[in-house]
């Protein structure tokens, strides 16, 4: 069980509120290093990202960090202060653990909006909060008004089919926009094409609307201008200002 009162009192700092921008990553089966990968090109756009791994440390072991003891749960409970269990990676971005804490935060019933805020006031400052968990989890802790969760999907059917999926699980919960990132196209057209499907299907079964944010090509690793072109898209097209 949490402690009552104010669930996130470990991550909260005294000091001004950053202008933090939220970006979330809905992820399924597949592997999570393409959102390691973003996370580095946001470093090469001298941004600072800071990301909630609640993927079983998928995000984590893709940025080379080694699994800690202590995650969300420990702040949620004050046993910890933020830079106490957060990892920073060599270049500068920092990860937070959140398995536990979100399993303990989402049957605690207490609202989200605060927890997210309170990225805002820890040391040192962000400039982005990147939540990469299951959609099930997303939904428990990001608002639909405030976020456009980033679907991927290759440019195979099956791969399609997933991210509907997952689309229409947030749906679900409220969620109405999306942004998408197609890896391993040939090029754009064929990145164009992969998008155009998923947006007609969401727009036609669910009402909902699926932005193109950007495609990486198809490569073992994708070229570092790639991500960062992607990188800035999502910038413009899905970050959302993290607010109480």
């Amino acid at each position: 069980m949490l402690e009552g009162g104010d669930q996130a009192a470990g991550l909260r700092r005294a000091g001004r509120i950053a202008p933090l921008q939220l970006l979330a990553f809905p992820l399924g089966e597949g592997p999570a290093g393409w959102v390691a990968q973003l996370a580095r090109a946001l470093r090469s756009l001298g941004r600072r990202p800071v990301v909630l791994d609640a993927a079983r440390g998928a995000v984590a072991g893709a940025l080379g960090l080694k699994p800690t003891r202590h995650d969300l749960l420990h702040l949620l409970r004050g046993e910890r202060e933020f830079d106490a269990v957060a990892q920073p990676t060599a270049d500068g971005i920092y990860v937070l653990r959140g398995d536990r804490g979100l399993e303990a935060f989402a049957a605690s019933g207490s609202a989200a909006a605060p927890l997210l805020d309170a990225f805002s006031r820890v040391s040192p400052k962000f400039d982005e909060l990147l939540l990469a968990m299951p959609a099930a989890e997303l939904a428990c802790i990001a608002s639909p008004a405030r976020t456009v969760p980033v679907l991927v999907l290759d440019t195979s059917g099956a791969s399609r089919m997933q991210a509907y999926a997952q689309a229409k699980q947030l749906h679900g919960h409220g969620f109405r926009r999306f942004a998408c990132v197609v890896r391993g196209a040939e090029d754009n057209a064929d990145a164009q094409r992969a998008h155009a499907g998923l947006a007609a299907a969401a727009a036609a079964f669910l009402g909902a609307d699926v932005a193109m944010a950007g495609w990486l090509p198809r490569a073992p690793q994708a070229p570092q201008a790639a991500l960062a072109r992607t990188a800035d898209t999502l910038l413009r097209t899905a970050a959302q200002p993290v607010a109480a």
